[in-house]
């Protein structure tokens, strides 16, 4: 029988380190279960919040990449002391060749809070090392109901695919051979894949899949699939 996994977003690991709150889907830090552990090169699901007017230092492992998404307020990403931002409907991709240190903080309204999707994949292929923010589809109106690949200028072992759905709406995402295993995570709304239910936050393995077969159950939804 296949090793299919539900991750409910009631049942993630929430830890405060500060005044900034992390609820891990997979372990991290302190939250530690047997249940949780990574699956392959996905090492780390995280929902990061950071509280107004804090900053946030985020490590990066050696070999790895991650993505951040802002979910609630613009992002100033600084790394090597270089500072990038990262506003809504943009992900910040970053490979470590080394261990390294992110601070993340508000961009230009400090006295907000903000929050970001992370993503963190361990990988022996190489990609460049300097940060990479791409657009995510949530502009224009060809660009919904679809998911689309994020990682086209990366040479990556692993791919990111993200999509904006409006209204009821069915999709198969084809997933190719190269990459076997898929882990979808609903951002925002309700969506049915491959026949289990997903609300907000929470997530599915499948270990063994050619496609998906995604709808949206709600009036606009936001999910991701991570493909590995």
């Amino acid at each position: 029988m296949q090793d299919i996994r539900i991750y409910i977003a009631e049942q993630r690991g929430e830890t405060s380190i500060g005044t900034t709150i992390v609820s891990s889907t997979l372990n991290y830090g302190s939250f530690v279960s047997p249940h949780r552990a990574e699956i392959g090169r996905l090492q780390q699901v995280n929902t990061w919040e950071v509280a107004p007017n804090r900053d946030l230092d985020l490590p990066l492992i050696k070999s790895t990449s991650s993505f951040l998404i802002p979910l609630a307020g613009d992002l100033s990403v600084t790394v090597d002391g270089e500072a990038h931002s990262v506003p809504v409907g943009t992900a910040f991709i970053q490979h470590s060749e080394k261990n390294k240190i992110l601070n993340i903080k508000a961009l230009n309204e400090p006295n907000t809070a903000v929050s970001f999707q992370e993503f963190t994949f361990s990988t022996s292929t190489y990609i460049p090392t300097l940060p990479h923010i791409v657009d995510l589809p949530l502009a224009a109106s060809f660009e919904k109901n679809k998911m689309h690949p994020v990682c086209t200028e990366l040479a990556a072992d692993f791919q990111l695919y993200f999509g904006a759905f409006i209204g009821k709406h069915d999709y198969e995402l084809q997933i190719g051979s190269i990459h076997k295993r898929a882990f979808a995570f609903a951002l925002d709304g309700n969506f049915e894949v491959e026949e289990r239910i997903l609300y907000p936050f929470d997530s599915l393995y499948l270990p063994d899949s050619n496609s998906l077969d995604i709808e949206c159950l709600s009036d606009t939804g936001l999910l991701v699939v991570l493909c590995f």
